[in-house]
């Protein structure tokens, strides 16, 4: 969910100073003429209808989601905070590649608004709907973590930003978080995993002539380290420890799942190149590793979003 970067870019300030994250967080500051009416200093009382945003009738649109508008005033400037903070990391912004990557960056803005309304729709329908208690109290723990209210008043105004951006993107962040916890509470933590290793070519010839070799009895670990193109797993052999479904490209996991322990692969093509692979041991019930539990309720989020946007109206006013 992208609108948890704007939130990292602020709960770093305590760590950080006054320098902000690179990567993907919202930049320093808006382009002459995109400066929002409502500055810190005059939005002091915490959010508004826990950041719900209410966009005046007649005011320019970027989308309608379900009937849902979102101002075009929202999207330009999160737009250029975006773009500023694009061209903080080097990017020159009349090059080609600048052109490019900008519009590609305004794309990627649009779409998380787009997100962020069909979630909080979904939430919505699903009675969750967070206090205005609750959006405030993040807030605080935002301000708390900037130093106080004062240093997080200036980060503010420095970076032209308002209370009602960060309550915004707070509001947006409590939906995606309680409709990711209904949708995966139930997912297990312990499924059917497999050891395995591998060794990787860029041309078909070497892997062939790897295939006869180990199906000759050459030690598969010993000839992973002499001619494997994979850096990271060639000095252990090709060893790319456990796995579960649905994290490998699909070609690789059908065929790490159909061999038996001890069993040798053919040469399987993915988009990473070809391999051999070898199962080494099978679990039919394994414990998932936190970092594999986030990556499965991520993706079972991210399938569920893909079907709630298949069946929304959703309208584009802008060219990305």
């Amino acid at each position: 969910m992208a609108a948890l970067f704007f939130l990292l870019g602020v709960l770093a300030l305590a760590a950080c100073g006054e320098t902000r994250p690179s990567a993907t967080t919202l930049p320093p500051a808006l382009p002459s003429g995109a400066v929002p009416a409502t500055t810190a200093a005059q939005a002091q009382s915490g959010c508004v209808n826990g950041g719900s945003v209410t966009v005046p009738e007649g005011a320019k649109l970027a989308a309608r989601v379900n009937g849902k508008s979102i101002a075009l005033e929202v999207y330009e400037r999160q737009a250029a905070q975006s773009e500023a903070a694009l061209i903080q990391q080097g990017i020159d912004p009349n090059s080609a590649e600048g052109k490019e990557a900008i519009k590609g960056l305004r794309a990627q803005v649009l779409a998380q608004l787009i997100d962020d309304a069909l979630v909080e729709q979904e939430a919505l329908a699903q009675n969750i709907n967070p206090s205005e208690q609750e959006i405030n109290n993040r807030v605080q723990l935002v301000i708390n973590d900037a130093g106080g209210k004062a240093k997080f008043d200036e980060y503010l105004t420095k970076n032209q930003l308002t209370l009602a951006d960060l309550c915004q993107q707070i509001r947006a962040n409590v939906f995606g978080e309680a409709m990711m916890e209904r949708l995966t509470r139930d997912m297990p933590t312990q499924v059917e995993q497999v050891h395995v290793a591998h060794i990787l070519f860029a041309k078909k010839e070497d892997a062939d002539a790897a295939l006869v070799k180990l199906k000759a009895g050459a030690d598969f670990g010993a000839l992973a380290k002499q001619v494997s193109q994979d850096e990271a797993t060639r000095d252990n052999g090709g060893d790319l420890g456990w796995f579960p479904r649905e994290v490998m490209p699909r070609e690789f996991e059908q065929a790490a799942f159909a061999l038996k322990p001890g069993e040798i692969s053919g040469v399987v093509s993915t988009q990473l190149g070809l391999h051999i692979l070898k199962l080494l041991e099978r679990d039919a019930k394994r414990a998932l590793t936190p970092d594999l539990i986030q990556s499965q309720r991520l993706a079972a989020f991210n399938t569920w979003l893909d079907g709630v946007r298949s069946k929304a109206k959703i309208e584009r006013f802008v060219s990305e």
